[in-house]
């Protein structure tokens, strides 16, 4: 795993690059419309990649809102998926988040990888809603500070 390099993207040819990721991921993989995967959010957010071997795998946006900041668009290559890679980028994102003195961390994730999000620090917040076609819960986490 030391092959692994996941930071914030430089230039408008790594965007690119995360949205073929989004796109095979999310509108190939899950059907997802793309009038729902694209949005008119990108520029107000910080976009992070995830790299193996210099080769990108993986995506993720965050966005800071009141206070909290909101992980979305959370994807790796079916390939690269349940290898760990998951959990790496979490962390990276938690951890970002973390040093912008955030109060809260959430996501509206997918119901069927509850554990995947439970495993690594978050808890379901609400009732089970739609998005994109598939069932989704508001997950959550209180960071710590020391």
């Amino acid at each position: 795993m030391s092959d692994i390099k996941i930071r914030l993207i430089k230039n408008k040819k790594e965007l690119n690059l995360l949205l073929k990721i989004r796109e095979i991921v999310f509108i190939k993989g899950q059907n997802v419309p793309v009038k729902r995967e694209r949005d008119n959010l990108e520029g107000s957010a910080k976009h992070v990649i995830v790299l193996l071997k210099n080769k990108p795998i993986g995506c993720a946006r965050v966005r800071f809102i009141d206070g909290k900041a909101k992980l979305e668009r959370i994807a790796l290559l079916p390939k690269y998926q349940r290898k760990g890679f998951g959990k790496k980028l979490m962390a990276y994102l938690i951890n970002y988040s973390k040093k912008h003195k955030v109060k809260g961390i959430y996501l509206h994730g997918q119901c069927r990888i509850q554990k995947f999000y439970e495993d690594v620090g978050f808890k379901t917040r609400g009732k089970v809603f739609m998005d994109g076609g598939m069932r989704h819960y508001e997950f959550y986490m209180e960071p710590e500070y020391s």
